[in-house]
């Protein structure tokens, strides 16, 4: 019996992981191989792709201000190359931010009597460090907990909050009992 008749016979739960399982062997063959590092090279990315991903339903998110994004890439490759393409339901979304952002904590504001107290502190310490190489850290110190600061966190938790909106309705938007009609 085939991987694809025991995957048609099977119930819905185990149809589900069965594009994991399908994962499985070209890992283990790398391990037995000798193979420990993991990062593969573009070429190989793309094989792995074309041969094994199995994923129907992806979610794409490509930010306004990353220099490394390869969404389009990525995109047409799943969509003409892939394994999966003939059953693909792909969404992409255009956000604000860089790669960076899912990486980011919402950090709560600091008390005024503090921020202060840090912006006099920060101030001595730059000019303490002028001409040196500790007066980048120094200013990133500053810039960090300062006035403005305020502006930049606000942008940043209003950034991941969107983020998590796009993500949380992706998946609802398909997370209800399907209706299998004759």
């Amino acid at each position: 019996m085939t991987m694809k008749q025991i995957e048609n016979l099977s119930p819905p739960i185990v149809k589900q992981v069965f594009p994991l399982v399908e994962q499985f062997p070209p890992v283990y063959m790398d391990l037995a191989k000798g193979r420990e590092d993991f990062t593969p090279k573009p070429e190989e990315t793309k094989q792995l792709i074309k041969s094994y991903y199995g994923i129907s339903r992806n979610l794409l998110i490509k930010f306004k201000d990353d220099t490394i994004d390869e969404t389009p890439t990525l995109a047409r490759l799943l969509c003409s190359d892939s394994a999966i393409s003939p059953t693909l339901d792909i969404s992409i979304r255009l956000l604000p931010g860089d790669h960076g952002l899912p990486l980011h904590q919402a950090l709560p504001d600091i008390p005024p009597a503090m921020a202060d107290a840090v912006n006099r502190g920060s101030e001595f310490l730059t000019n303490l460090t002028v001409g040196t190489p500790l007066e980048t850290f120094a200013k990133e110190v500053s810039n960090s907990i300062g006035v403005d600061s305020k502006i930049v966190r606000a942008n940043i938790s209003k950034d991941i909050n969107q983020l998590v909106d796009v993500v949380t309705s992706w998946m609802a938007s398909n997370s209800g009992p399907k209706l299998v009609r004759p």
